[in-house]
Parts: C-alpha cells; structure tokens; sequence
C-alpha cells in the first residue's frame, strides 16, 4: 500500500466487522482471533475476507496461548496456516518463537523458508527475551522487515527507554514497530519521545457480555472495535481517511 504521510498505522483486528470498520484508517492489518490472549491465528473465512478487502494484510501464525515455544506438531500446524496466507495471496505472516529466554531460531527458520515471498513480522516474543538486542540481529539475519514491540514493558508508554534502544540498534536495518496499549489518549507523548514512525493498536474497547453468556461461563466481556479510535489515531498520525470500506 502506498505510503502518503510519515506514520504507519497498522491495526489489529479478529472479527470480519472489524476488518471493515478499520478499512479507511489502517496501512496495514494484523489478522488474528483471541486478543484477550494475546492473539492466535485467525480462521480460513476470515484471511479469506482480508484478501477480499485488497487491505494489506499480515497474518498472526500462533497456534495456542500462553508462552511462545514451540513443538513439532505447533511446527506442523504453523507451516500448514503459512500455506493458507500464501495461497490467499496475502502480504505477510506475523510470528515468533522463544526457548530458554533466547528466540528458538531452529522453528523461525523453518516457518521463514515456508513463508517464501511473505513479508515477515517478529512479533512481540522480543520482549520476553533476556537479549532483545541479539534477538533484533537475529531476525535481521532470517530476513525479517520489522519487528513489533513494547520496549521489553508491558505497554509501550511504559517501555520508552527499550523502544529507543531498539530503534538506535536497528540503524534503519529493519522497521521498529511501537506496540501495545497504544491508546489516542497516550500517542502524542509516544511521538513526542521516540523516534519510530510505525505504530500497532488493536482500537479495542470491552463491554459486559450479557449475564445470559457469563452465567454459562463464555466470559464476562467482549473486546469490540472502536472506530472512534481508530479515527482519533488516524488522525493523530496525520493519516488521510480513505472513503468507503475497501481500500
């Protein structure tokens, strides 16, 4: 997707309303299910939508919750879904494994060589590693384009001084990624004291679940879209807004 202004925005969404509801504010989309765990690959119909939207897309390959490792059979499941992203003609794959406190670079390799021409995203397994710095040269080296994460915080308003060291080590070798509870409400101080200009937010707000759903054990929230955000971040960014729901 052409770049038009200095700031890309890329959402995160796990439903079919919200990849249309963040169709005229997103650079590109993250595609997952499962954000209250922190993500997992999404299903057939729903890459297939994205790659029916023509929005540039990048899949989440994550086949549980939890920590990061990986066995032969996750091994099996992520190069069988990174097979699907291919045919789809999607753009990209999201992924990352971790062993040890290290990234495993045994599996990352072997989902790399699967992706072929896909764009590839570490994503935020970087800031559970006790090194992020060798980790940045690793995924360097496997020919990753950027690399999602918080600063090694648990949000990136909390991770500042990691963000930066990040983006100082990269020397403009790979895309630093700002991410995680980016909010409209915290941006301008995360613009104001960092130098990346490429910024993740799912735009997400929770509601109660009916009592019918938590009294049955389905939960007691839901994390729904929030275009109103996504407007406000757009905005922030000095993104123009595209009309209609396709880009």
């Amino acid at each position: 997707m052409p770049r038009n202004n200095a700031y890309t925005f890329e959402i995160c969404v796990s439903t079919s309303q919200a990849l249309i509801a963040a169709a005229p504010y997103a650079d590109r989309i993250e595609l997952c299910i499962g954000l209250d765990i922190g993500g997992l690959t999404p299903d057939y119909g729903l890459m297939a939508q994205a790659a029916a939207s023509g929005l540039e897309t990048h899949v989440l390959i994550r086949a549980r919750a939890g920590d990061f490792t990986m066995n032969a059979e996750d091994l099996e499941a992520a190069c069988a879904n990174i097979k699907v992203v291919r045919d789809l003609g999607l753009k990209g794959i999201v992924i990352g494994a971790e062993r040890g406190g290290q990234l495993d670079l045994d599996p990352l390799r072997v989902m790399a060589d699967a992706a072929g021409h896909l764009d590839l995203t570490l994503h935020r397994v970087i800031d559970v590693v006790d090194d992020p710095l060798s980790a940045l040269d690793a995924a360097i080296s496997l020919g990753f384009s950027r690399i999602l994460t918080s600063g090694g915080a648990p949000s990136a308003p909390e991770g500042l001084t990691g963000l930066r060291q990040l983006h100082d080590a990269a020397a403009g070798r790979i895309e630093i990624m700002a991410g995680g509870g980016i909010r409209s409400a915290n941006l301008g101080e995360l613009i104001e004291n960092l130098p990346v200009t490429s910024f993740h937010a799912s735009c997400t707000a929770s509601r109660p679940l009916a009592q019918r759903y938590q009294s049955f054990g389905f939960g007691r929230e839901q994390r729904r879209f929030d275009e109103d955000e996504a407007r406000a971040i757009a905005q922030i960014l000095g993104r123009p807004i595209r009309d209609g729901r396709h880009a």
